[in-house]
């Protein structure tokens, strides 16, 4: 006989495997269950990174005498009745298997005070039972795990240092904090705070999170939200000003729990669009509220990953409220004063909070400093810093008096709304220097000197024509192809959408359309507008902006041209009446300097 049952405790452990994996994957459970116990102070404890003990304290509702014995029984949970409950949860967790599958691995111990009742205790050690004994936390519930993995020696192989391994456990709960602002996070590590959240705003939550590793201004971050049918929205985003080099910290939230969406961080990306240099991403923390009937979290036992019934709506709106309320500002390239004092002026960490010479505690990188291969534009403190001037802090108060200067001026400026863009009778007439590099055509007006990317310009200017022409021009040869289950969707109840744009869609087959007619403008591009159909969905003006974008950036003047003074002329003319100087990409393609600005910049004062 070869197929025989396994013992109770090696399939227990087999089935602990996908669902405790270090010691992060312990205190994410505990978490949860604190949080669902309606918690206000969540208290986290590690020694030796987790590996010797892991302990979360909650002062939530407790557990009962009676429920102890099952707390740590294969899928006991008091959050799921039925099957149909799966698709209405509103707890962290719901699978009845964290418990279960810690008290396989390790020595767990769960003391509780139900309602501030007479608290009692059980203990389980590696898959053994103990009995229920009085004693424990005068309100709420203690879980404390020891020796994780200890009798399972193979998986303490594939662990990495308690340095690492207790990093990994302070990122889980800055990320499980994140998302409950209202409640009172402390974090210790070897017996010392390493992290205090006291209960606060989401905005002032995300914000003293970041300062844990990252110097962000928080003037540059901007608050977001949207409605839309059965979801809303929430993001806390950064303005074009500061972004990084890579996606690390676009985070996804839904329904309060994190989870591993590229779609909706790509919603994300799109909604910047050109905002951002090629290369770059912002910071932006997007908290998604959905009817739970439209969501699955029952995927994978992590529960980090998710299905969404209106995914596509999401996504749409996401790009829509991103790119509606992140604005863009006409840069100047004016060299910061912070940057020239940068040496001399020291700033410190915040207090609270873990020093320069230690890990991360969020990102992996050194506190306050910029992970290697950021680009933020943030200025990052400096540990320590002897000046060798010794006349520096004079220097020092006297940029800082004409940085003052310069801000009052330029807050004049502002107040006596002196705007670019809004032609006056009195103004003077601009000037038109030449080209430079045979990408920036230059341009004086007044005491501005405006440097104006050919391209972009004239690729926004062919975008207004082109909206207003719609001469369509029928296929000889109808082009055929295949969509995604939701584009088809989408189409169907969409066609109009494309119609009134002058391109005829006809659905032949499952997934399977044709193109008839395009506008007369498109006739070179029929591939690139059967990619856009093939990968878009969205409202009207999306759609329209979309399609645009792509004819006139392909007919507009390139990069290396070089332009004839009246061309030039004809460009600038059409950009200085613009209201909004920007590329159907969204990217601003103007910079300015001003006289003084110039002046300041050689010395001349």
């Amino acid at each position: 006989m070869k197929i025989q049952l396994l013992d109770p405790i090696v399939a227990q452990r087999i089935a602990a495997g996908e669902v405790i994996e270090r010691p992060a994957s312990v205190m994410r459970e505990l978490l949860d269950n604190a949080i669902d116990a309606n918690s206000t102070s969540i208290i986290a404890s590690i020694t030796e990174g987790g590996l010797e003990e892991i302990t979360v304290l909650d002062d939530g509702e407790g557990i009962e005498k009676e429920d102890l014995p099952l707390c740590c029984e294969s899928h006991a949970t008091s959050k799921v009745r039925s099957f149909d409950d799966l698709y209405n949860l509103k707890t962290m967790g719901f699978r009845g298997e964290a418990l279960y599958s810690i008290a396989a691995v390790s020595r767990i111990t769960i003391s509780s005070s139900f309602h501030k009742e007479p608290a009692f205790f059980v203990t389980i050690d590696n898959g053994r039972k103990q009995q229920i004994l009085p004693g424990g936390p005068t309100q709420g519930t203690k879980i404390t795990v020891e020796g994780l993995f200890k009798e399972v020696p193979a998986r303490r192989q594939f662990l990495k240092r308690p340095s690492t391994e207790a990093t990994m456990c302070k990122n889980l709960l800055l990320e499980k904090a994140l998302a409950f602002p209202e409640r009172s996070f402390k974090f210790y590590s070897d017996g010392q705070l390493k992290l205090e959240l006291p209960a606060t705003g989401k905005k002032q939550r995300i914000l003293d999170a970041l300062s844990t590793s990252q110097n962000i201004v928080p003037s540059e971050m901007l608050e977001l939200f949207d409605n839309a049918g059965r979801f809303s929205l929430y993001a806390l985003a950064s303005s074009p000003a500061i972004f990084r080099s890579d996606r690390s910290h676009i985070k996804i939230y839904v329904n309060e729990r994190p989870v591993e969406e590229y779609s909706l961080v790509q919603a994300v990306t799109y909604g910047y669009g050109e905002l951002l240099p090629g290369g770059s991403f912002p910071y932006c923390y997007l908290f998604i509220t959905v009817d739970p009937t439209l969501v699955d979290f029952n995927i994978h036992p992590t529960k980090r990953e998710v299905k969404l019934r209106n995914k596509a709506e999401i996504h749409h709106q996401v790009v829509a409220m991103i790119s509606s309320q992140v604005k863009r500002t006409i840069p100047r390239l004016v060299k910061e004063l912070e940057e020239a004092l940068q040496p001399e002026l020291v700033s410190s960490p915040s207090k609270g909070y873990e020093a320069a010479s230690g890990p991360s505690s969020f990102s992996g990188n050194t506190i306050a400093r910029h992970p290697q291969g950021s680009t933020s534009h943030a200025i990052p403190f400096q540990t320590e810093y002897k000046p060798s001037d010794p006349q520096w802090f004079a220097k020092a108060k006297e940029a800082l008096f004409q940085k003052e200067s310069h801000m009052d001026m330029a807050t004049d400026r502002h107040s006596e709304k002196e705007d670019i863009w809004t032609l006056q009778a009195n103004e003077p007439e601009y000037i038109y220097i030449g080209q430079a590099f045979n990408l920036f055509l230059l341009a004086q007006k007044g005491d501005e000197l405006f440097l104006v990317d050919q391209h972009a310009a004239h690729e926004r200017i062919l975008f207004d024509e082109i909206r207003a022409k719609k001469e369509v021009q029928a296929l000889i040869i109808p082009v055929e192809f295949e969509v995604s289950r939701d584009v088809d969707m989408y189409l169907q109840e969409n066609l109009d959408i494309y119609l009134n744009l002058g391109i005829k869609l006809e659905r032949t087959a499952d997934l399977l359309w044709k193109l008839w007619t395009i506008p007369a403008m498109f006739k070179e591009i029929e591939k690139e507008v059967v990619a856009f159909v093939q990968n878009h969905t969205g409202d009207s003006a999306e759609v329209e902006k979309g399609l645009y974008a792509i004819v006139s950036c392909h007919a507009a003047i390139k990069s290396g041209d070089v332009l004839d003074r009246t061309t030039a002329q004809a460009i600038l003319d059409k950009v200085f009446a613009m209201e909004d100087p920007c590329c159907p990409h969204g990217r601003t393609f103007v910079i300015r300097l001003n006289k003084q600005e110039l002046s300041q910049a050689v010395g001349r004062t």
